[in-house]
């Protein structure tokens, strides 16, 4: 059985990016919820703000989104940006559903 064949499709509303795959594959194979912990990793799932990583830069290296400030805010952005269009929906009602403004957020850290 070939490896697409074992994988189902998952809803994804992020956009293509090259730093990671909107689908499944055998060199992305480890799934980031973008908004993970338990309060936001089931309503990540359920908006589709999920992406598919390599391993190192999941959880397999320092390079990796659970140790990379960085990277994780640089997806968090892009997840808002998408679920405000995607949803018809105001930055109010995402700091109603995910606790906080990460567009904000990246804005200030470029500042300092």
């Amino acid at each position: 059985m070939d490896f697409k064949m074992k994988c189902k499709e998952e809803f994804c509303i992020m956009p293509k990016d090259k730093y990671y795959s909107i689908k499944r594959t055998s060199v992305y194979s480890h799934r980031h919820e973008v908004f993970f912990g338990i309060r936001n990793r089931q309503k990540s799932i359920d908006d589709g703000l999920i992406v598919f990583l390599r391993p190192e830069m999941h959880n397999m290296s320092d390079k990796g989104v659970h140790f990379n400030r960085k990277f994780d805010l640089y997806l968090k952005k892009i997840a808002e940006r998408v679920w405000l269009e995607y949803y018809d929906k105001t930055i109010e009602d995402f700091i109603e559903r995910y606790g906080k403004n990460y567009l904000q957020e990246v804005r200030d850290d470029y500042i300092r």
